[in-house]
């Protein structure tokens, strides 16, 4: 069934492109007919080779790391993060795996909001022991007398609410994670042989496979999401 970018997911490719592997296949084929012999394949654009570098070498070369220093002496923490320019965003081989730090960070002061809840009822005697809920109560001459505190279940419904909540997140999250991996991992091999048999022109911004035609980033993305079958996730996930 064809997506409305054009691709038919599972595998299918419009123009007459199959995935599964095809897409590689045929990159490949085209360089051994072009006797290259590892030779950069000239941008169908502009028509030269001094700009052009290997998909893989220019996804690599685009990537880039942070290193940030914080504290003084023995305190001093080091910590090194890797990023993603546009570029490498744009030439990347999947799609990028679903994103639960936030999910995680609302999971978590959930889960907090329930624990703290239950334990201020449970010193507070709200629930469990009421006798802690008895307080002396003075009077104006001196007098005074007990008095029970009444019980909150409001408190209890907070923590049980914010309890199941902040799992439901939990599990949300690694449940989107779970069928991001199940998709994307069966064809993952046949979309690495496409992307590593395109070339990528810096100087007109475009990819290409060995006699083939120019292309977009997104046209290429579309082209090497297919051959590993998940080609319908490109118009989610836009190129350049």
């Amino acid at each position: 069934m064809a997506d409305s970018d054009g691709t038919v997911a599972d595998g299918v490719v419009a123009d007459g492109v199959v995935a599964d592997g095809v897409v590689a296949d045929e990159a490949v084929a085209d360089d051994d007919a072009a006797g290259s012999g590892g030779g950069v394949a000239a941008c169908p654009r502009c028509g030269l080779r001094d700009r052009v570098l290997g998909v893989t070498a220019a996804y690599l070369g685009a990537k880039s790391t942070r290193r940030e220093e914080t504290g003084t002496g023995d305190d001093q923490k080091v910590s090194v993060a890797e990023e993603n320019s546009a570029l490498a965003q744009a030439l990347a081989p999947a799609p990028p795996a679903p994103d639960g730090e936030n999910a995680g960070c609302w999971a978590a002061s959930l889960l907090v909001i329930s624990v703290g809840t239950f334990i201020w009822g449970a010193l507070a005697g709200m629930w469990f022991e009421r006798d802690l809920a008895t307080r002396f109560v003075a009077t104006g001459n001196g007098d005074g007398h007990f008095v029970v505190d009444s019980a909150y279940p409001v408190l209890g419904w907070i923590s049980g609410a914010t309890l199941a909540a902040g799992l439901l997140l939990l599990a949300g999250s690694a449940l989107r994670k779970a069928i991001w991996r199940r998709r994307s991992r069966p064809g993952r091999a046949a979309a690495d042989r496409a992307w590593s048999a395109g070339w990528y022109c810096a100087r007109c911004g475009t990819a290409h496979f060995t006699l083939g035609p120019a292309m977009s980033l997104h046209e290429f993305r579309v082209r090497v999401w297919s051959a590993g079958g998940y080609g319908n996730k490109a118009a989610r996930y836009p190129a350049i």
